[in-house]
């Protein structure tokens, strides 16, 4: 990770999320999110201890792995390791202190989805997040049900406009798990994450 003076007025992207696998898909967001925000980085952080997963994640440092192979050459990015090495429960709130206390005098801005929107209010001191960053919440194009419902949100925010998603990470778990991943398929991730799934035998168990 890149050690900037914590005097620096930084213009900071935060994205989060279990990349557990990172597709392409991720990768083209990020991609949006710096062309559209004019970050000077952006802290791509895979989660730790996530409390709001309903399953088990893949190993950490797979994760992580993973991460770093799929970000690779995408210019202004961090893997930023911080909710993994913390331990415990994973609470948004705590990487942004953590992250203000480095940088102080820096603009953040955290992107979520359009469904972590609806639920934001019952983040873990979410009125304490929004005093910290901006939300730039991800609005899929074609979605209009969704759009309507993210318009309609008390919660101050900016959108992020986005293709639909023509691949997910539980698709790419469950078409390795059963064996049904196709060539095309295959060419939502990095011919170097693919190879690392292979290596490390993951998703082969239970979801």
């Amino acid at each position: 990770m890149t050690t900037k003076p914590n005097d620096a007025h930084l213009n900071i992207g935060i994205y989060g999320g279990a990349f557990d696998p990172p597709h392409r898909a991720h990768i083209n967001l990020a991609e949006s999110a710096l062309a559209q925000f004019k970050f000077d980085e952006m802290h791509v952080i895979p989660t730790g201890d996530a409390v709001h997963k309903r399953r088990h994640l893949s190993l950490a440092v797979h994760r992580i792995a993973m991460t770093k192979l799929a970000f690779h050459g995408v210019a202004k990015t961090v893997i930023d390791e911080r909710e993994v090495n913390r331990g415990g429960a994973s609470y948004t709130i705590d990487t942004l202190l953590e992250l203000r206390a480095l940088y102080p005098k820096s603009k953040f801005t955290l992107i979520i989805g359009q469904d972590q929107l609806m639920v934001f209010h019952t983040w873990h001191r979410y009125e304490e997040i929004l005093k910290l960053a901006t939300l730039a919440v991800v609005v899929r194009s074609g979605g209009a049900a969704a759009s309507a419902a993210e318009a309609a949100s008390p919660i101050p925010h900016t959108v992020i406009s986005f293709v639909p998603r023509l691949v997910s990470s539980s698709d790419i778990r469950q078409m390795i798990r059963t064996k049904e991943l196709d060539s095309a398929f295959a060419t939502k991730m990095k011919p170097s994450v693919l190879a690392y799934i292979h290596e490390h035998s993951l998703y082969l168990g239970n979801p």
